[in-house]
């Protein structure tokens, strides 16, 4: 029998309807009475019977492998754009782990996933990758995950699917569709590494207790073996309830098209995006995401990011007044531009990036204990079987308050936290074998409070000018540090104290993996505890010293001006 000519009359809009007539609709873009299966699935359309119509059906025609041909005749931009991006290719955890461990001259160069598809040979840190970190990325299985409550993975499906196919009592509800993606969803992945989306909704991943007992069972639970404490969640949570697509763009998330080398060259948006907006006249495809949304007004002006210019069609701008729309619902936020006071207009602080002082506290996870095991055995998500090593992680140091600041990737002062200290026991050949990277990365770590950190705790808290925690002292302009953590007595490779990014004169201590990321070299050290003893009393932005503070500070030590006892 020749498949490809029609043996029956076809049913509108494909003979599949004929069976499958009381299947719902995925969404309201794509009706069944106008798609029918054949259109997204393949197959038979003119077959009358289940074997032949079935031949050749794509279950999950979003996977990456079958997008192109189904999804993407209406969105191949959209799928060429997902298939490289780091979303897919986590090609940035790759570089930067083989860079840390001393197995690449630079973190950037190789494809992620892609890279060790077809790879039988690994490396250390590769085979940290395959073991640990690539079971989150889009186009992942998602029936190999044991326990389907983590499931991750599908292509298309692993963002915006909301709701699962199921078979009800007489007709199939089809798995369901959104561009309004619930934080749920962007939770499955981004819960581990820096845990920007835990971090996000207050909750801070412990040392391993499960304490408080509720109804008899472990209480706040991540998961199977991860617990957490509560802490303040981020004000765009508390305040407006908003999810994460509610800021991140159709770009920053899907990708550019193009290959990325790390996250923050993929990802869009700023705060000065929202805070301090540029409104244009809506383009195409905001009036696109507008209709496709149905919650947001569509209208003339709306805010475009400054990076990609991707529109930010749910800030809007009318002749009153500027509005924020959140996407699940539609409901409206006013806005105010940031302020013009001095705290956000002084040059004295005119290279803190937002997040160095707004950040409340920031999930940092000293001394990660990685313990590999030559001959044993675990899942590897690249292979997608059972290979020879295994690795298990233990805690040795976490903490969350006062962050480190360091100078970030963007040049500003910004938050820092391990990313990652790795002290590594290796059970190879009936021998042990030790090696330890430390590093230092910053980031937003998504804990943003109106209220900003006391101008005390930036220039003279150790901990937040990355000594590390102890007893911090300035003789002779000259500034002292003893350390509360003693590595050497806690049997670390290393001498500095574990949570200690550089010393007091300056000598940085951890790498990092960007090029110009680093901790704060002497000058500046100095620079920051030598204002201290103004701020003591000086404690007001618009104290008129700080208006010319250089100026102030010479008038003062040459005698000009004095201090009042």
């Amino acid at each position: 029998m020749n498949l490809e000519k029609p043996i029956a009359k076809p049913s509108s809009p494909d003979q599949c309807m004929s069976c499958h007539s009381s299947t719902t609709n995925m969404d309201k873009s794509h009706p069944i009475e106008v798609f029918g299966c054949f259109k997204c699935h393949g197959g038979n359309r003119y077959a009358t019977n289940k074997k032949d119509a079935h031949r050749g059906v794509v279950l999950n025609p979003s996977r990456l492998e079958y997008a192109n041909r189904f999804c993407g005749e209406c969105h191949s931009d959209v799928v060429k754009r997902v298939s490289s991006s780091m979303m897919q290719s986590q090609n940035g955890i790759l570089n930067v782990l083989k860079f840390q461990w001393g197995e690449l001259s630079t973190p950037i160069g190789l494809e992620g996933v892609v890279e060790l598809k077809d790879k039988n040979s690994t490396s250390l840190a590769e085979s940290h990758f395959r073991k640990a970190c690539a079971s989150c990325h889009v186009n992942q299985h998602e029936d190999v995950f044991d326990d389907k409550k983590y499931a991750r993975g599908g292509g298309c499906v692993d963002c915006h699917r909301i709701e699962k196919g199921h078979q009800e009592k007489n007709h199939y509800v089809h798995s369901k569709l959104s561009s309004k993606i619930p934080s749920k969803n962007c939770l499955k992945c981004h819960n581990r590494s820096n845990r920007i989306g835990i971090s996000y909704f207050g909750k801070f991943e412990s040392e391993g207790y499960g304490t408080p007992y509720k109804h008899g069972e472990f209480s706040h639970k991540l998961d199977g073996s991860r617990f957490y404490y509560e802490l303040p969640a981020d004000i765009h949570h508390t305040k407006a309830g908003l999810d994460c697509i509610d800021c991140h763009t159709e770009k920053g998330v899907m990708g550019d098209g193009k290959k990325n080398h790390h996250m923050e060259d993929a990802e869009d948006i700023k705060c000065n995006d929202c805070h301090k907006p540029k409104f244009k006249k809506a383009d195409s495809l905001a009036v696109m995401l507008s209709d496709l949304n149905g919650n947001i007004p569509e209208t003339k002006s709306i805010a475009y990011t400054n990076k990609k210019n991707s529109p930010i069609y749910n800030l809007q701008k009318d002749k009153n007044s500027t509005k924020f729309y959140r996407k699940r619902d539609g409901k409206a936020f006013d806005m105010s531009n940031m302020s013009n006071k001095p705290y956000h207009t002084l040059d004295i602080h005119k290279r803190l990036d937002c997040t160095s002082c707004h950040s409340s506290w920031v999930p940092s996870c000293y001394g990660c204990h990685e313990v590999y095991f030559e001959n044993g055995k675990q899942f590897d998500w690249v292979k997608r079987e059972v290979t020879k090593g295994s690795w298990q992680e233990f805690r040795s140091f976490l903490r969350f308050e006062s962050p480190s600041l360091g100078v970030g990737y963007n040049k500003k002062i910004m938050p820092f936290a391990p990313g990652c200290q790795v002290i590594g026991t290796l059970f190879k050949d009936k021998k042990v074998e030790k090696f330890h990277a430390m590093a230092m990365a910053g980031w937003d770590p998504h804990t943003t409070q109106k209220e900003v950190r006391s101008c005390e705790d930036c220039h003279f808290n150790p901990a937040s000018l990355g000594l590390g925690r102890g007893n911090l002292d300035i003789k002779n302009n000259r500034i002292f540090f003893e350390p509360f953590y003693n590595s050497k007595k806690s049997g670390m490779p290393f001498s500095y104290p574990i949570d200690g990014f550089v010393s007091s004169d300056g000598k940085q201590f951890q790498t990092t993996s960007r090029k110009d990321a680093r901790s704060f070299n002497k000058k500046e050290l100095q620079k920051i505890v030598g204002a201290y003893k103004c701020i003591l009393c000086h404690d007001r932005y618009s104290d008129k010293i700080y208006k010319d503070f250089n100026k102030s500070k010479i008038l003062f030590n040459s005698g000009k001006t004095v201090c009042l006892d």
